[in-house]
C-alpha cells in the first residue's frame, strides 16, 4: 500500500511537514493501510478532485451584474481559506489551470503549499495534483518558460516516417517538466479517434482517424509519461471522436453500432490498457446508445439517455470488465454542460460513483467565502447515499484503495521533502532545457504536411525573385510571428494584412506571394481552460463564413494576377477543402502558438518550420493523418469588410 511506496524514499533530512507525511506513510515502521483509519467522510473526500483556479476573498458581488462579474482572481499562492478547506476535508486531489501557473518558481511554491495543506489533514495523505498538459491546443504550463510541443495530430503526421518516436520523446519531456514542478497526474493522452471533421472539441487533439495509429501512439505516450513518474490518463472513454457537439456546452451523442464502436472508438483504449497499463482513464460526457441505451430522469424531469460518465454498463461492465482496466477512473469535469445542465452536483457525483468512477473531477466551484461550505455539503450528500444503501460502502472502500494505490506509485515524497529553493532551482533548469527546444523544432519540421499535392513549379515558394510577400493573418500575434520567421529566410518585403481590410489592401498593392493563415475552428473551452472561459469564446473577431469569404477573395485575386498562393491550416486541416482550387500550396501545421520569451523575442517552432519549408524544393515530410477531400469549385461571394 502507500506506506511501502514512501518507505523507498525515506532518506536524508527533511522538513517537519514532510516528516509527518512520511511517518504516516511508513517511515515510522508502521505496516497499517492508511485507508483503515479513514472515516466514511474522509474516504469520500479522497474520491474528490477540486480546482482552485480562482478565489476572491472579498466575497461575491451583488446585483444584476453578479454573473458577469464572476471571480477571475487567479490562485497563484494558496489563500488561507483554501488551505483550511484542504486541511479540514482531507480532499484527495487538486487540478490546476494555466491561470494558476506563472513561472517555475511560483508553480513549485504553490504545489508545495498544496501538499503542506494536505499534510495538516487528519489523514495526512498527500494530494494528487493534476494538470491538462496534452501539448498543442491544450497546454497549461507557461510557454514563456516551459517548452511547448505541437499536439497529437502533429505527432500523428510523423507516424508513417518516424513511428512512435515523437510520441515517446515529447511525453518524456513533458513528464520531466511536470515532475520537477510538483505535478503527479497528467490528464493526457487523448485516445479519441477523430472520425468526424466537424468535431469542435477533439479535432487536432486526436492523433489520427486510424484507430490503430491512435493506439500505437497512445501506448507510447502512456509508457513515456509513467516511466518519468507521471500518472497518465487515457481519455475520453468510450470515445469522443465522432461527435459534432462540445460536451462543455451540450450533451453529444455517438450513433455507431456496437461492432463499429469496438472497431473504432474502443480499439485504442483496449490496446493501450493491455500494452501500457495506464494509471487513469477519464470518462466522456457523451451518450453512446449502442453501449448503453438506459434512460435517466434529469433534474427537470426530462428523460435522457444516460451519459457515459454516469453509466455502470460503460464504466464497470465495459471498461473494467471487458477491457480489463485496473486503474483509477476519473470523470471529466462535472461542471461541464454535458452533466451540469441535467443533474444536480450531488446527484451527478452519487450516480458516477454508482457507475464505477473512482474520482469526481471538479464537482463544486469554490470562488468566494460563501462557497466554502459546498464541499462539506457534497460530502454529506454522498455519505447519506451510502447510509441509505444507494451507494455501496464496499465499493467505496475498493475505490479508495485504488486511489491510494495511485498515490503510492506516483506521489513523489522526495519532492515534497526537498527544500523549496532547491526545488525552484531544479525546475528552472529543467524548463530551460535546450534539448526540449530542439525537440519542439524537430517535431514542427517533421509534422508539417501537404494537404493536397502541390501544383507543379510551386516549390520553392520563396526564391531570390520574390520581392514582396503578403500575409493574411487572423491575429496580430500570428502576423508578427510570420513577419519574423519569413524575414529570417527572405529579403523580401513582408506586409501583414488584417482580414477586415485585406481585400482592399491586396488589390491596391499586389505582391509576388500571398500566404493565407487560418485558425479555424476557434478555441474551445478546454483550450483556454474550462467552463469559466465560455464567455470569452463568444467574442469572436469575425464570423467564420465572413472570414472564409475574405480568404476566397484574396486567393482568387492573387491567382488572377499570377501570384503564388499558399494556404496554411494552422489548426484543423479539414477546412482546406473549402479553398482546394484557390491555392498552389496547402500546408497543415497543426499548431499556431507563438509567445514572447524571457529574451523578449517571439518564439514559435512552427513558424520557423513553415518559413524553411517555403524555400525548399522538397515537399514537407509530414503525412496527413486524416482525410481531407477536395470540394468542387464554387463561386466567390461578396466579402464583408
Amino acid at each position: 500500500m502507500i506506506h511501502r511506496f514512501f518507505r523507498k524514499r525515506c532518506t536524508g533530512s527533511i522538513p517537519a511537514l514532510a516528516a509527518a507525511l512520511l511517518a504516516l506513510a511508513g517511515c515510522s515502521g508502521s505496516e497499517a493501510n492508511p485507508a483503515d483509519n479513514l472515516s466514511l467522510r474522509e474516504k469520500i473526500a479522497q474520491k474528490l478532485m477540486l480546482d482552485v483556479r480562482y478565489y476572491c476573498p472579498e466575497g461575491a458581488p451583488a446585483g444584476v451584474n453578479a454573473v458577469a462579474e464572476e471571480c477571475r482572481t487567479p490562485v497563484t499562492e494558496l489563500p488561507p481559506a483554501l488551505e483550511k478547506v484542504i486541511a479540514q476535508s482531507g480532499i484527495g486531489g487538486i487540478v490546476l489551470f494555466a491561470d494558476n501557473l506563472q513561472d517555475s518558481a511560483q508553480i513549485v511554491r504553490l504545489n508545495s503549499e498544496l501538499q503542506a495543506a494536505a499534510a495538516q489533514s487528519r489523514s495526512r495523505l498527500p494530494l494528487l495534483i493534476g494538470v491538462d498538459q496534452e501539448g498543442g491546443r491544450v497546454n497549461r504550463l507557461p510557454r514563456e518558460e516551459a517548452v511547448a510541443f505541437a499536439g497529437n495530430m502533429a505527432i500523428g503526421a510523423t507516424y508513417p516516417r518516424h513511428g512512435d518516436q515523437f510520441a515517446s520523446a515529447t511525453a518524456a519531456a513533458m513528464a520531466e517538466q511536470m515532475r520537477t514542478l510538483g505535478f503527479n497526474v497528467n490528464f493526457a493522452p487523448t485516445l479519441d479517434v477523430n472520425s468526424n471533421p466537424e468535431n469542435p472539441v477533439i479535432n487536432v487533439r486526436s492523433y489520427s482517424e486510424d484507430p490503430q495509429v491512435v493506439a500505437d501512439l497512445g501506448a507510447a505516450s502512456v509508457k513515456a509519461f509513467q516511466a518519468q513518474q507521471i500518472a497518465a490518463t487515457i481519455k475520453h472513454f468510450p470515445g469522443h471522436g465522432d461527435t459534432a457537439v462540445d460536451s462543455h456546452t451540450g450533451l453529444p451523442r455517438v450513433e455507431r453500432s456496437a461492432d463499429s464502436a469496438r472497431a473504432v472508438d474502443l480499439l485504442p483504449f483496449g490496446e493501450v490498457i493491455q500494452q501500457a497499463s495506464p494509471a487513469l482513464a477519464m470518462t466522456a460526457h457523451i451518450q453512446y446508445p449502442a453501449l448503453d441505451d438506459t434512460e435517466l430522469t434529469a433534474e427537470n424531469g426530462e428523460k435522457i439517455l444516460v451519459p457515459a460518465t454516469l453509466s455502470r454498463k460503460i464504466l464497470t461492465d465495459l471498461l473494467r470488465g471487458e477491457l480489463g482496466f485496473r486503474g483509477v477512473i476519473v470523470t471529466d469535469a462535472l461542471d461541464m454542460a454535458g452533466i451540469s445542465h441535467y443533474f444536480s452536483i450531488e446527484d451527478a457525483v452519487v450516480k458516477t460513483f454508482v457507475a464505477g468512477a473512482d474520482i469526481a473531477l471538479m464537482p463544486v466551484k469554490i470562488r468566494y467565502p460563501q462557497d466554502l461550505q459546498k464541499l462539506d455539503q457534497l460530502i454529506d450528500a454522498v455519505a447519506a447515499a451510502v447510509q441509505r444503501g444507494e451507494l455501496s460502502a464496499a465499493e467505496i472502500d475498493t475505490s479508495v484503495d485504488r486511489v491510494l494505490a495511485l498515490k503510492q506509485q506516483y506521489v513523489d515524497a522526495e519532492w515534497i521533502a526537498e527544500d523549496l529553493q532547491d526545488k525552484q532551482v531544479a525546475a528552472h533548469r529543467v524548463l530551460a532545457s535546450r534539448e526540449h527546444r530542439a525537440l519542439a523544432l524537430q517535431l514542427a519540421n517533421a509534422a508539417l504536411s501537404p494537404i493536397f499535392q502541390p501544383q507543379p513549379g510551386t516549390l520553392p515558394v520563396l526564391t531570390p525573385a520574390v520581392k514582396k510577400i503578403q500575409v493574411v493573418a487572423p491575429s496580430v500575434a500570428v502576423g508578427e510571428a510570420f513577419s519574423l520567421s519569413l524575414g529570417d529566410v527572405s529579403d523580401a518585403q513582408i506586409e501583414v494584412l488584417d482580414p477586415y481590410t485585406a481585400v482592399t489592401e491586396l488589390q491596391a498593392s499586389p505582391a509576388d506571394v500571398l500566404l493565407v493563415a487560418s485558425i479555424v475552428p476557434g478555441e474551445s473551452a478546454v483550450e483556454l481552460g474550462g467552463m469559466d472561459d465560455l464567455a470569452q469564446l463568444r467574442r469572436a473577431p469575425m464570423r467564420v463564413p465572413q472570414l472564409y469569404d475574405v480568404y476566397r477573395h484574396c486567393l482568387q485575386a492573387a491567382k488572377s494576377r499570377g501570384q503564388k498562393t499558399v494556404f496554411v491550416s494552422m489548426r484543423s486541416p479539414y477546412e482546406a477543402a473549402q479553398f482546394s482550387h484557390l491555392a498552389d500550396l496547402f500546408l497543415a501545421s497543426f499548431d499556431y502558438k507563438a509567445y514572447i520569451g524571457r529574451d523578449d523575442k517571439l518564439h514559435g517552432p512552427i513558424y520557423r518550420a513553415l518559413a524553411n519549408a517555403l524555400r525548399q524544393k522538397q515537399v514537407p515530410p509530414g503525412i496527413l493523418p486524416v482525410t481531407v477531400q477536395r470540394e468542387p469549385l464554387r463561386a466567390v461571394t461578396t466579402a464583408g469588410q
